[in-house]
């Protein structure tokens, strides 16, 4: 498939040309695998708290160093990896061909432990892989990288995937991943392109081109950390990042697009965890369906960082916070009656350097922190999507907002004490009078530039 981007990121503000970036299944077109990217995973299986063993493979480095190149591998067996390096061992390849059919039977082991994988690197083995070319079909990850000490580095890589859970780049059990020069294609479902899964996977992207097509597939899947730099990525179905808890993504340089759910999609799926991290710096991401919002959060406490950054929506939506979750199926939210033990999001936006158009809202009792600085400027209103909502909003000196609606928050705090940096379009701004953001407004009414009010409410 074949995808526009704005060039260049980094002059984004001031120029806009239309470039093409060409990914994988420009090689191999998705209707081969039809099939194969309609199957539906089944969930319903026995959690497994240690890795299985024996790990199946057909070429077996253990223990030892081995460098191998300008060759091919492949094998049709299910549940089998076509290389296992495990147990401290090191491989080097350069100038390979791996090729891996077969189906999984069992999820866990085929997903979160890598048995299907065509690559599976585990128990502090090492990897070099140079100028790499992985095909998947039937459901299997490119490169998976598992346990702790486990670190693979890939450059130049051309990685093909179909089926269920057939992961581009994949780490889990505090294994690390280095990439760059990667381009990568996913058809089936719940086959993110870079993904990290539990305990946690430490994948680190960069200079690369992702397409992931499937239901509930994101360019990034984040279960412990993701560094993305100047990765250009397609999501059909799924958001640019999925995470789970309270996990780590860093994105910088990058242009994204979103199919499903919303540009971002971080949640906790049981206890309300505390301490996520989302970084976006001189990055895009643009979500493509009517009511996706740029970034959406449910059950979480979580800091969030927009310097110099775009989201472009066309649902006019930028920020969701609200009292939900992502069904198992990764393609839709998660109602009350799905799923009532859960708690207010609670997001803390830091936006610096950025234009932004668009709402923040919040649903449920939940709550959005929303701090505009450094030349930063934000054209929208808050307002609540269903029951109670709360707002602070904070504007530097060197900031402006621009109303587009009669807007109510909570907290509300601005350098400029004569609300010169709002222009209210003929709306009003209600601020509680008691709240102490804005103690310094002794509960007056101050006429906004457009012809609207700063009013206390009680």
């Amino acid at each position: 498939m074949f995808f526009s981007i704005a060039f260049c990121l980094s002059f984004s503000r001031l120029a806009s040309a239309s470039i093409s970036i060409s990914d994988p299944s420009d090689v191999i077109p998705p209707s081969l695998w039809a099939a194969d990217n309609a199957i539906v995973p089944n969930y319903n299986v026995t959690d497994l708290s240690v890795q299985p063993s024996p790990i199946i493979s057909v070429y077996n480095f253990e223990g030892n160093s081995t460098a191998i190149d300008h060759k091919s591998f492949s094998t049709l067996e299910n549940e089998t990896s076509v290389l296992l390096v495990a147990n401290g061992a090191e491989l080097n390849l350069s100038y390979v061909n791996v090729l891996k059919e077969g189906y999984y039977s069992d999820l866990l082991t085929s997903s979160f432990w890598g048995f299907n994988a065509a690559i599976n690197v585990a128990n502090a083995s090492t990897a070099y892989f140079d100028h790499l070319n992985v095909t998947t079909h039937n459901g299997a990850a490119n490169i998976y990288a598992y346990g702790t000490g486990t670190v693979v580095y890939v450059d130049n890589a051309w990685l093909y995937s179909s089926g269920p859970v057939s992961h581009g780049v994949y780490a889990s059990g505090n294994g690390t991943v280095y990439a760059s020069h990667v381009q990568q294609y996913s058809g089936g479902r719940r086959s993110s392109s870079f993904s990290g899964d539990s305990p946690a996977g430490y994948v680190h992207i960069s200079d690369s081109v992702a397409h992931a097509a499937g239901v509930g597939s994101a360019s990034f899947y984040a279960l412990g950390e993701i560094y993305a730099d100047n990765v250009v990525s397609i999501s059909e179905n799924g958001p640019v990042i999925f995470m789970d808890g309270a996990q780590k993504a860093y994105l910088t340089n990058c242009d994204a697009t979103a199919g499903l759910l919303g540009g971002v999609a971080i949640f906790s799926s049981m206890v309300r965890e505390s301490g996520a991290i989302l970084s976006l710096t001189s990055s895009k991401i643009t979500t493509t369906g009517d009511t996706l919002p740029g970034l959406w959060f449910g059950n979480i406490i979580i800091d969030v960082s927009l310097n110099d950054t775009e989201l472009v929506t066309s649902s006019g939506i930028l920020v969701v916070s609200n009292f939900s979750q992502i069904t198992q199926d990764f393609n839709h939210y998660a109602d009350y009656s799905e799923q009532p033990n859960l708690s207010p999001a609670e997001v803390y936006v830091t936006v610096a350097e950025s234009d932004l158009v668009g709402d923040i809202v919040a649903y449920n009792g939940s709550s959005i922190s929303w701090s505009l600085n450094s030349h930063s400027n934000w054209t929208g209103t808050a307002y609540s999507g269903y029951g109670d909502a709360y707002f602070d909003v904070y504007l530097d000196a060197s900031s402006l907002w621009t109303l587009t609606n009669t807007t109510t928050v909570r907290n509300f705090t601005s350098e400029d004490s004569t609300l010169s940096n709002i222009y209210s379009n003929g709306f009003d701004l209600y601020y509680n009078k008691s709240a102490t953001g804005h103690a310094y407004l002794n509960g007056q009414t101050i006429s906004l530039n457009g012809g609207g009010s700063a009013i206390s409410s009680s």
